[in-house]
């Protein structure tokens, strides 16, 4: 072989291209790294047994509400949102994930696991979800964000915490309804929002605080609707005119369902930084319906100030602090008892 086909042979070795040689030569800085990194430490992600390198994340993004950490893996680890891990005797839920320019690596943000909820996949049978096990959540008071009272009739206020809820997405977890209740370290709370959409991975739940019922609710087990004790009580009121009773209501709510007109909130899904933003609910025959109760808040800070408040409109105005690029926010509107939301994208403030 010629001397130029040998220097070419011997080139290619570290990479065909000047740019793909610069990849190679970062690649193997990071494999320096992580293999003398004081921060790795074994763990358990989704159930395989691997290595990963745990960093400390600065209190001051998060107000001291949890103990956030920075994941970092190599790129043949098996790993996403919604992820589990188990380290240093506890376990860890993957929050979001950091999309690398140069992807030498992989990087995460974990939120430790502060409550493992349980529920009922087969209320006949009794059977507990996941395995009996319970999926575990990352929980946090969104009372913060509320006023934290409802009203019965227009002058009796009732006590009415709150609960924002991320738990993994899973076929399990999506089949969780509006409605349905649950515990949460020893008080019962009825989900009234289901988010799939803004954390692609995790199911975000509003929880909304409920009535412990002995008669359903199993406290030892912490499971809500546990036993249900009325079903023979049903089942023996079947006579023919109720029948037709019965019947004659679900023609009345299937009208009711046909009138029933739509609503969303409507506004600017990519706000920048520093400027202004007025959303609105609006229904789909024009009108604009009121509005109970506007929810903002967020797992994390809130990117944004919220200016005024209405019956049928939102202001807010975006932090000029560029480390809230990316962020995504949530503002949910309460209408005739019904949630929805909006997910909001902080950009840059120009270009």
């Amino acid at each position: 072989m010629s001397f130029s086909g040998l220097y070419h042979r011997k080139m290619a070795v570290a990479g065909d291209t000047s740019r793909e040689r610069n990849f190679n030569r970062a690649k193997q800085g990071f494999d320096l790294y992580f293999a003398s990194s004081l921060t790795r430490a074994d763990c358990v992600i989704d159930g395989v047994k691997t290595q990963a390198s745990f960093q400390d994340q600065s209190q001051s993004n998060n107000k001291d509400l949890s103990d956030d950490k920075y994941l970092v893996v190599p790129n043949d680890v098996k790993i996403g949102v919604g992820s589990y891990v188990e380290w240093d005797g506890a376990e860890w839920l993957v929050f979001t994930g950091e999309y690398k320019t140069v992807p030498t690596h992989q990087q995460y943000k974990i939120k430790h696991v502060n409550r493992t909820i349980k529920w009922l996949v087969d209320k006949k049978n009794k059977i507990i979800c996941n395995h009996g096990q319970g999926w575990g959540a990352y929980v946090q008071n969104q009372t913060l964000y509320t006023l934290g009272v409802s009203f019965s009739g227009e002058y009796l206020p009732l006590a009415n915490a709150k609960m924002s809820v991320f738990i993994k997405d899973t076929l399990e977890t999506r089949a969780v309804k509006v409605g349905t209740r649950i515990f949460i370290a020893g008080q019962v709370y009825k989900i009234e929002f289901c988010d799939y959409v803004s954390r692609v991975g995790l199911v975000n739940w509003l929880l909304d605080e409920d009535t412990k019922n002995p008669d359903t609710d199993n406290f030892e087990l912490e499971i809500a609707d546990y036993y249900d004790r009325r079903k023979e009580d049903n089942d023996s009121s079947s006579l023919p005119k109720n029948e037709s009773a019965s019947v004659e209501g679900r023609e009345s709510h299937s009208e009711d369902e046909k009138q029933k007109v739509e609503w969303n909130i409507e506004g600017e899904k990519k706000a920048r930084l520093g400027r202004s933003y007025v959303y609105t609910v609006k229904s789909s025959d024009g009108t604009e319906p009121e509005v109970s109760e506007w929810i903002v808040g967020d797992i994390e800070s809130l990117p944004f100030y919220v200016l005024e408040k209405h019956e049928h409109t939102i202001s807010i105005r975006i932090k000029d602090d560029f480390r809230n690029v990316g962020h995504i926010a949530t503002i949910a509107a309460k209408v005739n008892g019904e949630i929805k939301n909006i997910a909001i994208k902080v950009i840059k403030k120009f270009g």
